[in-house]
């Protein structure tokens, strides 16, 4: 039995016949411009829906003079805070009617982070992010692009635009937290020492440990995961270093130094105390209920996506580098030292 043929996409000459107007007016009402009168307006959007009308981006780019597609290069998606950067930056982006082109390189090396970028200017992406935990200064400088660039969690001294937050403040409020309730001795779990959020979270650390004239403990570097978490406090256990307190630099190692120090028969907060970093969804609910450091990852994907769209818009403006604050969450898994 012979098939149907095929339905045909309505074009924006379809539209433009069914609403009685010329598909200049048609391509104007899409495109958003003033000057189209209400009942006029009405009755297109009306035909567009009836005859489910798709524009074709690259039929509003002859128009517009824009792709309507931003790239996004993208590391270390597979950890807790850059995932909810990058789908925060997808959404904000949809609903400014954009679309993102991503790339997610499986390992950092500065030259694919480069070709990456370079694949997405071909495809006349009208702006980029870069969304990378490694500091990106060798980045920037041997990045040639015409095109619109940001740097998510990029240190202020970067030549470029930056959106981030403050990470060494953020592990300054957990030490402080710590210290405050009488601890001395603050044993820190950090990330990997490539990561520049895990080095900013290490200098809050130290430098907040200095400052208040507490010892620093030897680092017990971790890869973010909760077994790292569980070995390094199983190793300060072994070989018999001292503390009261585990500040870890994210929630999943910090679950997994509660399950080393509950399996060494240690309670939490009566005889260790526990901070992590990040308050992910599951935080709260850890036994007991971990205290944290927040960070507000949606607030820093729609800024880094407006900060985009500003530099889009206004190509000669001034680079900024715009960084929040993230606050303490206080929890039951923090206490006096005994």
């Amino acid at each position: 039995m012979p098939k149907a043929p095929a339905q045909q996409a309505a074009t924006i000459h379809d539209v433009a016949q069914r609403a009685g107007v010329s598909y200049q007016t048609v391509s104007r009402v899409i495109n958003n411009h003033a000057n189209v009168a209400v009942p006029t307006r009405t009755r297109v959007l009306q035909a567009i829906e009836d005859l489910n009308y798709r524009p074709s981006l690259l039929a509003k780019s002859l128009v517009t003079r824009r792709s309507g597609l931003l790239g996004v290069v993208a590391y270390g998606t597979e950890q807790f805070g850059p995932s909810q950067v990058a789908q925060s930056i997808e959404r904000s982006a949809r609903s400014q009617g954009y679309e993102i082109l991503r790339v997610t390189l499986r390992e950092y090396e500065k030259n694919d982070m480069l070709s990456a970028l370079s694949r997405l200017q071909q495809f006349g992406v009208d702006g980029m992010i870069l969304l990378s935990p490694y500091n990106a200064h060798d980045i920037v400088r041997d990045l040639t692009s015409p095109v619109p660039f940001i740097l998510v969690d990029g240190t202020t001294d970067v030549d470029g635009t930056t959106v981030s937050i403050d990470q060494f403040e953020g592990a300054a409020l957990a030490v402080e937290h710590l210290l405050d309730l009488g601890h001395r001795q603050v044993l820190h779990i950090s990330g990997p020492q490539p990561w520049s959020d895990a080095e900013l979270r290490y200098q809050g650390y130290t430098q907040t440990m200095q400052r208040r004239g507490v010892p620093v403990l030897p680092r017990l570097e971790g890869d973010w995961s909760p077994a790292s978490g569980h070995a390094a406090v199983r190793q300060a256990l072994d070989t018999g270093l001292q503390f009261t307190a585990v500040f870890a630099a994210n929630d999943q190692m910090a679950l997994g130094a509660l399950n080393a120090l509950k399996g060494a028969g240690l309670s939490v907060p009566g005889d260790v105390s526990v901070v992590g970093f990040d308050d992910t969804p599951e935080a709260a609910y850890y036994d007991p209920p971990l205290t944290t450091v927040v960070q507000d990852f949606g607030l820093l994907g729609r800024k880094s996506l407006e900060e985009l769209l500003r530099m889009i818009d206004q190509p000669q403006t001034h680079q900024r580098h715009i960084m929040f604050q993230p606050q303490l969450r206080l929890r039951s898994s923090t206490a006096a030292p005994r």
